[in-house]
């Protein structure tokens, strides 16, 4: 499946010239910590009135579980009812993320509470940060993976065989009409 993620940066995509060029999924940033992400909903509305299946993505900035756990709280909140089909993912890439005392239990802890609520959860990181900082194989191997690797191909099973890989973001440079967006890859 071709799959773009948005943001505020893509709130003025033509969403009737991102489905002419075969995109079949969108994963909307919901929150940046326990922000909400104006353009949202809608970048979501957008989705809906296409057809289009849609997920969520909250760009973390918790350094502790208890801060995983807020920001969950408020991805939970705005989402209310609204049925997602495409999950809701932890981006775990801003550098007080990254140089926590426990990245590991820091993700989990997002997961779980998501999770708590019925709600398919992932994780969104770089491979270097999967394979260097978090420690994928402490953490279930029901967990999906959105893996960021700018390259011809996605080396994450080639390090962890055992677990999901739902999506690849290949490139941050592709562009629909005018809006530069990333690509992704989804499988599942």
């Amino acid at each position: 499946m071709k799959v773009i993620d948005v943001s505020y940066w893509q709130k003025d995509l033509n969403y009737d010239t991102a489905v002419a060029n075969g995109v079949q999924g969108v994963i909307v940033k919901i929150t940046e910590g326990q922000s909400i992400e104006d353009t949202w909903w809608g970048h979501v509305s957008e989705c809906d009135t296409r057809d289009i299946p849609w997920g969520v993505y909250c760009y973390s900035h918790a350094t502790t579980p208890e801060e995983a756990i807020a920001e969950a709280n408020e991805v939970l909140y705005l989402l209310g009812n609204n049925k997602q089909s495409m999950g809701v993912w932890f981006d775990f890439e801003a550098p007080e993320c990254l140089s926590c005392a426990d990245p590991t239990g820091v993700c989990s802890a997002f997961v779980n509470a998501i999770n708590a609520r019925g709600i398919a959860c992932g994780i969104y990181a770089s491979l270097s940060t999967l394979t260097d900082i978090i420690h994928v194989n402490e953490l279930g191997d029901y967990i999906p993976y959105w893996v960021a690797q700018y390259s011809n191909r996605c080396e994450f099973n080639d390090y962890f065989p055992n677990n999901r890989l739902a999506g690849w973001q290949y490139s941050d440079q592709c562009y629909i009409g005018d809006t530069n967006v990333d690509m992704n890859e989804w499988y599942v």
